[in-house]
C-alpha cells in the first residue's frame, strides 16, 4: 500500500477500526504524516450514506435543532469564534472589500460576519443555501463546479476539506477561481489531537475515524498537498476547541456527550487549551496558503 498523499511506501496500520465500517482500517504515512482510512466509499455508497446522513450523525451523538433558524443561531456562536481567530485576514483597506467564496457555507453564519467583504456562498444543502441569501451580497452556488464567478481574493472552508476524497483535484479547482496572489483558508480537524497523540484514547479513535473523513491532516501533510497543488503556505494556526473537561470525559466515559460535573469543574480552562496550542497538539488547525 502507498500513501494517497505522497505515494510513499512507508505506511503502517494506525488503528484497526473505522466508525460504521465493518472492515475499515486506518493507516498513517511516516513520510508526510497523513492519516487516512480504507476502504473509501464508492460513489454509490456515498450517495446512499448522505441520503441517511441525519440518522448517521444522530447515531454519533450530534443533536439537531428543530428549525433552520435555531441551527443558524448555534452556527453563529462557532462563526464568531472563527472570526476571533482569523478575522484579521479578511480585513482590507479597499473600498469594496475582499471578494470571498465560502465552500460549504451552510446557513451563511460566517459570511454574515464579513460586513466589509463581497460574499459568495457554495453549499450542497438547498435549504441552507436559500437561507444564506439573507446574509450575503454576492452569488450562491450548489457545487464548486457551478461557480461562475472568478478572481476571488479568498476561498475559505471550515471542516470541509477533510471530506474531500481527491484533495489535489479539489485544490486545483479552487486555484482556478482565485485571482493572482489570492488565498485559500481552511479549518480542519488536526490529527495531532491530544486525545490521539497524548492520551491514546481508543474510544475516541473508534469514534473520530469515520467514512465521512477519508483523510486526517496535520501541518506536515497539509504542507505536502498544498505545495503539490501549487500553493505557498502563508500561515498555520493551531486552535483548541475542546477543554480539559471534554478530555477527562472521554477518558472516563469513553463516549461523546461530555460530562456536566467535569464541565462545572474545568469548563473554562483556557490555560490548558493554550498549553496545547504551544506544543501543537490541538484538535483543530487553520491553514492559509496563497496561489503561486
Amino acid at each position: 500500500m502507498k500513501c494517497r498523499n505522497c505515494n510513499s511506501s512507508d505506511v503502517e496500520l494506525f488503528h484497526d477500526k473505522v466508525w460504521s465500517i465493518s472492515n475499515g482500517e486506518v493507516y498513517r504515512c511516516s513520510n508526510c504524516e497523513l492519516i487516512y482510512i480504507t476502504p473509501l466509499m464508492t460513489e454509490l455508497e456515498e450517495r446512499e450514506f448522505y441520503k441517511n446522513y441525519i440518522n448517521h450523525v444522530k447515531d454519533r451523538g450530534v443533536v439537531f435543532h428543530d428549525s433552520i433558524e435555531a441551527f443558524h443561531k448555534k452556527s453563529q456562536v462557532v462563526a464568531r469564534e472563527r472570526i476571533r481567530v482569523i478575522g484579521d485576514f479578511f480585513k482590507t483597506q479597499r473600498e469594496n472589500g475582499r471578494k470571498v467564496l465560502e465552500v460549504g457555507s451552510s446557513t451563511g453564519a460566517f459570511l454574515s460576519l464579513l460586513a466589509d467583504c463581497e460574499t459568495h456562498a457554495c453549499e450542497l444543502s438547498e435549504d441552507h443555501l436559500k437561507y444564506s441569501q439573507k446574509f450575503i451580497n454576492g452569488s450562491t452556488f450548489s457545487s464548486l463546479e457551478e461557480v461562475s464567478e472568478s478572481n476571488f481574493d479568498i476561498i475559505c472552508m471550515f471542516h470541509v476539506f477533510e471530506h474531500i476524497k481527491n484533495p489535489q483535484h479539489f485544490l486545483n479547482q479552487c486555484k482556478s477561481l482565485l485571482k493572482d496572489n489570492g488565498h485559500i483558508l481552511i479549518e480542519v480537524p488536526c490529527s495531532n489531537d491530544p486525545l490521539i497523540t497524548l492520551y491514546d484514547c481508543e474510544a475516541f479513535k473508534d469514534f473520530v475515524f469515520q467514512p465521512m473523513h477519508p483523510m486526517d491532516y496535520n501541518e506536515k501533510s497539509l504542507d505536502f498537498i498544498f505545495s503539490k497543488s501549487g500553493f505557498c503556505r502563508e500561515d498555520v494556526i493551531y486552535h483548541q476547541r475542546y477543554g480539559l473537561d471534554n478530555h477527562l470525559s472521554w477518558l472516563k466515559n469513553k463516549q461523546p456527550g461530555g460530562d456536566m460535573f467535569l464541565q462545572e469543574l474545568f469548563g473554562s480552562n483556557e490555560e490548558y487549551k493554550q498549553k496545547l496550542v504551544q506544543i501543537k497538539k490541538t484538535d483543530t488547525i487553520f491553514y492559509i496558503a496563497s496561489k503561486e
